[in-house]
């Protein structure tokens, strides 16, 4: 973890923009509508600014050119707020078309999408005025819940009734249904769906207990097929998802907002065998729905910023920010495994081993009793009460860079060897 922000109120939903040479994130508040973050230091993300608005614990938020929209399923309508000065933003207009709304998307040509609203199941809007939407279109199917919107389709999850759509909306005027496919979850359950730059594989979320992502070949759609599941907990929910290509060999990695599970990251390169890759668990809390509600994953320096409803807001650094590094398969970490990462947590936790191998008295023990990583770096043992009469420390640690502390109290220690 990199930075983190606590903004005495819950949380939802994220987002982030780059702007005259600064990183922002945007996050969602219970009480206010949201809250401007500077994380240009991302050490020491600081609040710019406070947006009002009604209290709710729904709030969807997104960017686009130099200004910001903000749907919620309090009756606040579609906020649009010009954020040329994040430091004294300026609501400018109010959407009311809608009262109250889900979630919004906008897509890469600019045209801004409402879902789980009244009226119409998606509007559209165009932002060529960025201040001024024109409504210009909608569609009527079902209660959509989450959208991604790639190349003139929108990939939509309709969370009542587990089915993904896939629909053509090349004229915003006249959006038309091209799929709807059935993803095996009965009741409340698909909520969210990522879709690969090569339109032929479609990631979906389900939302409830046991929910978890599907994987699937999209590529025909009248042979659609399930490629592979990935679930982190039998008894824990999926939440959000988002696609980022690795810059150096353009391998997509699905990262999940996995809500008491945190921020997972997957490479999905063979999306018949995904591997998690990474992972940071923002939450110690066992509610279905406690923890990482969103994640944003575009920002220019490749920080991945996350909010967690009841902690505020975490600003990840990783392979995507240091390009020395790797992502590696997670499966097997030792220690308390809040975060693993590439070679880093690799090479120190193969230290761990080694002091462990020459400690026999310790064998008996499980690892997370006592070792604890942060950022991928093992930075505390805490071997207290556990009635030893020698601990040999081997040289080997002193190649930790981050390690802090050791603590040996209340034991049978004389002196402290080493080999």
């Amino acid at each position: 973890m990199e930075g983190f922000l606590d903004f005495d109120q819950g949380t939802s939903d994220i987002t982030g923009f780059y702007q005259n040479q600064r990183e922002y994130a945007v996050v969602g508040l219970v009480e206010d509508a949201a809250a401007i973050v500077d994380i240009d230091d991302p050490a020491n993300p600081v609040i710019a600014s406070t947006i009002s608005g009604s209290a709710s614990i729904w709030r969807d938020l997104k960017y686009w050119n130099e200004h910001l929209y903000i749907g919620t399923e309090a009756y606040d309508g579609i906020k649009v707020v010009d954020v040329s000065n994040p430091y004294h933003p300026e609501l400018v207009y109010t959407i009311t078309n809608v009262t109250n709304s889900h979630n919004i998307h906008i897509d890469s040509d600019g045209f801004l999408y409402i879902v789980g609203a009244q009226g119409h199941d998606i509007w559209i809007f165009d932002l060529s005025n960025p201040a001024q939407p024109q409504h210009v279109g909608s569609w009527d199917g079902e209660y959509l819940h989450d959208i991604d919107v790639y190349n003139g389709k929108i990939y939509g999850a309709g969370i009542y009734t587990g089915h993904f759509y896939i629909i053509d909306v090349s004229d915003k005027t006249k959006p038309e249904t091209l799929v709807k496919h059935y993803t095996g979850s009965d009741g409340i359950s698909t909520h969210d769906c990522a879709v690969f730059k090569n339109e032929k594989i479609l990631v979906t979320a389900d939302e409830n207990l046991g929910g978890h992502i599907k994987i699937w070949d999209i590529e025909d759609y009248e042979n659609i097929n399930l490629l592979s599941e990935y679930q982190t907990h039998e008894s824990h929910s999926a939440h959000n998802i988002y696609i980022r290509y690795d810059q150096d060999t353009d391998r997509p990695l699905l990262i999940v907002s996995y809500y008491v599970d945190g921020t997972r990251v997957l490479d999905v390169s063979d999306p018949v065998n995904p591997i998690e890759v990474g992972y940071f668990d923002t939450s110690s809390l066992t509610g279905l729905y406690d923890g990482n509600w969103g994640t944003y994953v575009y920002l220019p320096s490749g920080y991945l910023i996350s909010s967690d409803r009841q902690n505020g807001l975490f600003i990840f650094s990783s392979p995507f920010t240091d390009s020395s590094l790797d992502w590696s398969d997670c499966s097997g970490h030792i220690g308390d495994n809040t975060f693993c990462y590439g070679d880093i947590y690799t090479a120190e936790e193969n230290i761990l081993k080694q002091f462990i191998e020459v400690n026999p008295a310790l064998h008996e023990f499980e690892y997370e009793n006592f070792a604890h990583f942060a950022g991928g770096r093992l930075n505390e043992l805490k071997i207290a009460g556990f009635n030893l009469d020698f601990v040999i420390v081997p040289n080997v640690m002193a190649d930790l860079a981050n390690f802090k502390i050791l603590d040996l109290s209340s034991n049978n220690l004389t002196d402290l060897p080493s080999n």
